[in-house]
């Protein structure tokens, strides 16, 4: 079953990033602030923690795998798509039936934000988004389902060109969530600590986020713990086959 929402890609050039940081409202979003065509701007967010833990504190981590030299052949169909946003025409994405997308072995938990460190998802998409951390940060309200949240962002230091894959916000279609793997969720055992996400399960509907910098691009691939692989050719875990990606 696909997801009822439409299935999108987005090109725009970054305006500011947007990390979550302790004491923020509202869904654990990486904010991804692009222009749109009329001069305003439109929010890619991407997923930094888990809705679902397995195994304590840990298993909240998202999982990840960042291609720092992004050479598939999409990338060619990715750089004659004209900016704005794309509801055809453009590359789908699928983490289980495309092999050459990403290698779902290498995928790797990775904390939120470890503060001092330089390890976690934060700071992998700060630099990603050639962020100039060194600057003043922006004040940035961030209008969550929770309420307003006032954050802060970092303009980048050089030009950066965003690529989006997810699922535009309804109603306002002014951003794109869910640029994740979307499929491969179990349904959940009675009492189970896990939300069903089992409803979002397709194939060809993955998300994602790359860059393109100086003409090398660079992507983030990120899935949840609980996703199952692989998946039949509807995106659902395969009875007595699936196995959580960690293996």
């Amino acid at each position: 079953m696909a997801q009822q929402n439409v299935y999108v890609a987005y090109k725009g050039t970054l305006r500011l990033g947007v990390p979550f940081l302790d004491g923020y409202k509202g869904d654990p979003h990486y904010v991804i602030v692009v222009d749109d065509a009329n001069g305003g701007e439109f929010r890619i967010v991407t997923n930094v923690k888990s809705d679902s833990s397995l195994t304590g504190p840990a298993g909240y981590h998202v999982l990840y795998s960042w291609a720092q030299y992004f050479d598939h052949p999409l990338v060619a169909d990715l750089a004659k798509l004209p900016a704005g946003l794309a509801q055809s025409g453009f590359p789908k994405l699928d983490y289980v039936h495309d092999p050459r997308l990403v290698d779902l072995g290498s995928m790797r938990p990775i904390a939120l934000d470890t503060a001092t460190e330089h390890n976690d998802i934060n700071a992998l998409v700060n630099g990603m988004l050639q962020l100039d951390m060194s600057a003043a940060p922006v004040d940035y309200l961030y209008p969550g389902k929770s309420g307003n949240d006032m954050r802060r962002g970092w303009k980048p230091a050089k030009d950066v060109t965003v690529y989006g894959f997810g699922f535009l916000f309804e109603p306002g279609h002014d951003g794109l969530h869910e640029t994740h793997m979307n499929q491969g969720n179990p349904k959940p055992q009675p009492g189970s600590r896990v939300r069903d996400h089992s409803s979002e399960n397709g194939t060809f509907q993955d998300g994602a986020v790359m860059v393109d910098v100086d003409g090398r691009f660079q992507a983030l691939f990120v899935a949840f713990q609980t996703q199952l692989v692989p998946t039949d050719n509807r995106g659902f875990p395969i009875p007595g086959q699936s196995h959580p990606i960690l293996g």
